[in-house]
């Protein structure tokens, strides 16, 4: 029988993610046009990239610890995880490429200053785009509008080429994990010295998070005494505080700021196990609505800049959103950009992602997240270590 396993409060995360970037690009898209915004706050601007921290671990712990799961009954096949990842991740890719370069640059309702660009000569764009290299283009080439967010999901592409592969080294693993690691730190490092855009791109190309998160999967999967500690209120309570004050932007790295992702995604993973695993966790996620969100995150991440706009363009029709009381403004032009993306995100897994998703459960050697409904995840026994 094939296994089943569905971790609760994931989609809660998931959404928070989401509505971190999407809170971020709502104020900086109102700095575009002229809006009373928050952007001038470092916390604001910060929490886009704080958001994409978390989806950046969250894939790494899931995908590291189904591939564990895999792994217990067979060898992982390769070519099915791939398929798995095509159908999950390369329709609405492709789609949001296609509008970013081909619709909307002939809209002008979707022109915005300083963000539209010229697309005139878009082709070297385009290939870096196609093949998956979105976060190449974004650091070496001018901003495509809309399409610019995909930067994040070719990262996730990028790092499982290798990544199955890496999982499948069973008896070195952990010192692997922890070489590559090491490895993509010391790159991260040096590469200012060398140059300020591959700089940019090492930082941008986060295979770090990742990283953590699936050390965290490893431990969740071979270490429950070391996952017994991440369980203590005390150190709940701690990750809380710490998850806080650095989504505030609260915290001065000083000479550790070249690692202040990787820091971030350690204290997000701890939070991640306790949400997902501790059956005594703290934070309880796993509701309703969350799991209804969460479900649609992909979609909430990749539709929100084209509602972004439509709001703050369409809402100064009915109000005027420049005289309008900072305490109605934001949260009215905030809840109409989510109920807006939801919207467009429901119609989309509806009618789009669910029809791939239900053809993933033939590749598939586990079974997660709504594919499985009603399936809780127990906390394992203690494995032997790998």
């Amino acid at each position: 029988m094939m296994k089943k396993i569905q971790f609760p409060g994931l989609n809660g995360v998931r959404f928070i993610a989401a509505l971190l970037v999407i809170v971020d690009h709502t104020e900086l898209f109102k700095s575009y046009l002229g809006y009373p915004t928050l952007w001038a706050n470092s916390y604001s601007a910060y929490l886009g990239a704080f958001g994409v921290s978390i989806f950046f671990v969250l894939s790494g712990f899931l995908i590291t610890y189904l591939l564990l799961e895999e792994q217990q009954e067979a060898p992982i096949r390769i070519r099915h995880f791939y398929m798995r990842r095509i159908l999950r991740i390369w329709p609405l890719y492709y789609l949001i490429l296609v509008l970013g370069f081909f619709v909307v640059p002939h809209l002008d309702f979707f022109q915005l200053p300083m963000y539209s660009s010229d697309m005139g000569d878009s082709l070297h764009r385009l290939l870096l785009f196609v093949g998956l290299a979105a976060n190449v283009a974004f650091v070496y080439l001018p901003t495509v509008p809309f399409a610019n967010v995909l930067w994040s999901v070719a990262v996730e592409e990028q790092f499982y080429l290798f990544w199955p592969h890496v999982i499948r080294i069973k008896r070195y693993l952990p010192w692997i994990m922890l070489l590559l690691l090491t490895g993509y730190l010391s790159l991260k490092f040096y590469a200012g010295s060398v140059d300020r855009q591959l700089e940019l791109l090492v930082i941008r190309t986060r295979f770090s998070s990742m990283i953590v998160g699936g050390i965290g999967a490893y431990l969740l999967f071979y270490q429950k005494t070391v996952i017994k500690l991440l369980y203590h209120r005390l150190m709940q309570v701690g990750l809380m505080v710490l998850f806080v004050v650095m989504g505030l932007d609260w915290i001065n790295y000083h000479s550790l700021a070249w690692m202040q992702d990787e820091l971030i995604s350690l204290v997000v993973c701890g939070l991640i196990l306790n949400i997902a695993t501790n059956p005594r966790t703290l934070i309880s996620l796993d509701n309703g609505l969350f799991a209804y969100l969460g479900k649609l995150s992909y979609g909430l991440y990749v539709y929100h800049l084209f509602t972004v706009v439509l709001v703050l363009k369409g809402l100064p029709a009915i109000v005027d959103l420049q005289t309008l009381p900072s305490w109605i403004g934001y949260p009215l032009t905030l809840g109409a950009i989510l109920v807006l993306t939801t919207g467009f995100s429901h119609l989309s897994y509806r009618y789009v992602e669910s029809y791939f998703l239900r053809k993933k459960v033939r590749y598939s050697a586990v079974l997660s997240g709504d594919m499985v409904e009603g399936t809780k995840y127990n906390v394992p026994s203690t494995k032997s270590s790998c």
